[in-house]
């Protein structure tokens, strides 16, 4: 069996799991599951915890023969998701340090990791709705192509690693209209190609990391891009 066929009974086996969940509103969630409704802090990710009935992120599927992950997205009234994707945190280090692709962190992750994406419908009359209108649509079992592991996603590796290692990384203060300062750089943005970024995931702009240049930065996490989630989305 090929892994796309796998992919397709790990679905299957998701698809078992939450049928009955799917199109009901976070109140009716609430409901079934047995959280309060008053219980604000009920978030996305408790609330696809509960429908799995799993304690953390990591997943059960085929027996334990994929390493699954668990992730959510809302979608706007545009059927485009409502913000970009956050993965771990960038240790500049490792980046640097690893000698090939194949050996680093951000490969090994996306190698082995399959994805399973509960999708909230966060406008669902084309208006912001209250947190519990909000609707279950549907769960996506998903795994990088080998062509995005090798080409869009070691693109961003590639980019920081001779930014940090060449010493072309650019950090510089920027007074905001209101007068706060924050610090610009030239790591690899949502322009840099159609599937990840890099960007602060930092608790306050106090956060920060030393990098092998001897740069102080806010600490980073890989992200990926809004239009690539929708792209895995509809695949």
């Amino acid at each position: 069996m090929n892994m796309d066929e796998r992919l397709m009974v790990a679905q299957a086996e998701i698809d078992r799991k939450i049928n009955t969940y799917k199109g009901k509103k976070v109140s009716e969630l609430k409901k079934s599951l047995f959280i309060s409704l008053e219980d604000n802090k009920a978030s996305f990710v408790k609330l696809a915890r509960k429908m799995l009935a799993i304690t953390n992120n990591r997943i059960d599927l085929r027996d334990e023969e994929f390493d699954a992950v668990l992730k959510t997205v809302r979608l706007t009234g545009m059927e485009k998701p409502a913000e970009a994707m956050s993965f771990m945190p960038v240790n500049f280090q490792e980046w640097t340090d690893t000698e090939t692709w194949e050996e680093s962190s951000l490969y090994k992750y996306f190698n082995r990791k399959v994805l399973v994406l509960f999708v909230f419908q966060q406008y669902t009359l084309g208006k912001r709705v209250d947190d519990n209108e909000i609707t279950f649509l549907d769960a996506k079992v998903w795994k990088m192509p080998e062509y995005d592991l090798n080409h869009g996603l070691k693109e961003v590796w590639d980019e920081t690693r001779y930014l940090v290692k060449e010493q072309k990384l650019v950090i510089k203060p920027v007074q905001r209209k209101n007068g706060s300062i924050i610090n610009t750089n030239n790591l690899p943005s949502s322009n840099f190609n159609t599937l990840g970024h890099l960007r602060p995931g930092a608790k306050n702009g106090d956060d920060k990391v030393i990098l092998p240049t001897g740069q102080s930065i806010v600490k980073q996490k890989f992200w990926f891009n809004i239009d690539y989630v929708k792209e895995i989305l509809e695949s």
